[in-house]
């Protein structure tokens, strides 16, 4: 399938984008230098019991990954042009947050503060 790229992305840095596997994602946060303990899992539903007990305990973050369209990036541009710059950095800054400069890092990003804020942060290795 070809890809296409919006007229506004041509010279723009860009990741060609991170599966959404969990054997995948687990094996590159261990790389990073993530703890073995700290894995990567499929969630079927939000809504089924059955379906959740799959998951297992405890669950630090989810990561939700659905499709992008040009109604979306519409909206999203629309949206983050009302929002002030984020200035906050520094230790006292509760909660590690990435801006995502590179096209396509989405997967990565997602990785990133999900493991960079609450308790997963505590399976930095490295």
């Amino acid at each position: 399938m070809a890809e296409t790229t919006p007229a506004g992305d041509v010279g723009r840095v860009a990741f060609i984008p991170l599966e959404a596997n969990p054997q995948l994602m687990s094996d590159l946060l261990h790389k990073l230098g993530l703890s073995r303990e700290l894995g990567v899992h499929d969630v079927y539903s939000l809504h089924d019991a059955d379906m959740l007990a799959f998951v297992p305990r405890p669950a630090l973050a989810l990561l939700l990954v659905f499709p992008v369209s040009a109604a979306y990036e519409s909206y999203r541009l629309a949206e983050d042009a009302t929002l002030p710059e984020y200035a906050g950095k520094g230790a006292d800054e509760p909660v590690v947050w990435f801006r995502q400069t590179i096209r396509n890092a989405c997967g990565l990003m997602g990785l990133l503060h999900a493991t960079a804020n609450g308790p997963a942060r505590e399976f930095v290795r490295e």
